[in-house]
């Protein structure tokens, strides 16, 4: 926290909570969207035979899932509006950490990070259901998890409650009076 920002400027938990929440929704309607697009092409696809390329499937699920998400977040977050649906319908805006506009590449770095636990655990799922690099799988899913409670952690010791990707990317979210 600055000097200059006084603990009321502080955003409260209630709005980051409802603004994450609707996100979530956003992100379900797109894999649910997925999910109804598999159903139509799976019987359309010949029969998989032999060994599953790992990084192929990788880079499939990085493609179909996390990057979609992170183009959505970034996009709204670097725009004019400064924020997503979900910051936008709660009041809350992503800035810079000195309050200008949070700009493309901070949006961009900032979401990365924010989604690299989730990209994590989906190569680790993948290896687990490919049944290969096991051991691989259970460092990256524990890296994954690490990197999660970190971000809660960071955000619930920051004064101005800037979570991980928030302070490694020099952005904060701020109510919007």
């Amino acid at each position: 926290m600055s000097s200059t920002e006084a603990p009321e400027d502080r955003p409260k938990w209630w709005p980051r909570v409802k603004a994450s929440l609707i996100d979530y929704l956003v992100i379900v309607a797109w894999l649910l969207v997925l999910t109804g697009l598999s159903l139509i092409v799976r019987p359309l696809l010949p029969p998989a035979t032999g060994p599953q390329d790992v990084y192929l499937t990788d880079l499939i699920v990085f493609a179909m899932t996390v990057f979609p998400v992170w183009l959505y977040l970034t996009l709204t977050e670097a725009s004019a509006a400064a924020g997503t649906l979900g910051k936008h319908l709660a009041g809350l805006r992503v800035r810079s950490a000195d309050s200008g506009r949070a700009g493309l590449a901070r949006a961009a770095a900032r979401n990365a990070i924010k989604l690299l636990p989730w990209q994590l655990g989906h190569v680790a799922v993948a290896r687990f259901i490919l049944g290969v690099q096991f051991e691989l799988a259970i460092v990256v899913d524990v890296v994954a998890v690490l990197l999660a409670v970190a971000t809660v952690v960071v955000a619930v010791r920051d004064p101005g409650r800037r979570a991980l990707h928030d302070l490694i990317a020099g952005t904060r979210v701020v109510a919007v009076r």
